[in-house]
């Protein structure tokens, strides 16, 4: 799937031997609701109600010390704004858009490599 984000113009998902969608890898990938997955780990600890109540984020979780917020588009500017207000350093901050995998996970219900 990553090569085929990296080299192709247009995609095909195909499932069950039926064309699900053609597109290209950012379009496909646009489909999807995912939104944004910023991950970072925090220099200081935070009650996470802090961000989850904010109307731009679905979920927060934690993976030990890395704080893991999903939400929309506009996740990113709402989650770092908050930190700032409450001086909180987003360190090894990553944002993660929808991938062609996960369009085709959307679109098929399936994992590309259970093919």
């Amino acid at each position: 799937m990553e090569e085929a984000e990296r080299l192709c113009d247009r995609v095909a998902l195909i499932d069950a031997g039926k064309v699900v969608a053609i597109d290209t890898p950012a379009g496909l990938a646009g489909r999807v609701e995912a939104g944004q997955r910023i991950h970072f780990r925090p220099s200081v600890p935070f009650d996470d109600a802090l961000l989850a109540q904010l109307p731009e984020v679905t979920h927060v979780i934690r993976r030990g010390d890395v704080v893991v917020v999903t939400g929309n588009d506009n996740a990113l500017n709402a989650v770092t704004s908050v930190l700032a207000r409450h001086q909180i350093v987003a360190h090894q901050l990553r944002v993660d858009q929808a991938s062609l995998e996960d369009a085709f996970l959307a679109l098929t219900g399936k994992h590309s490599d259970s093919q």
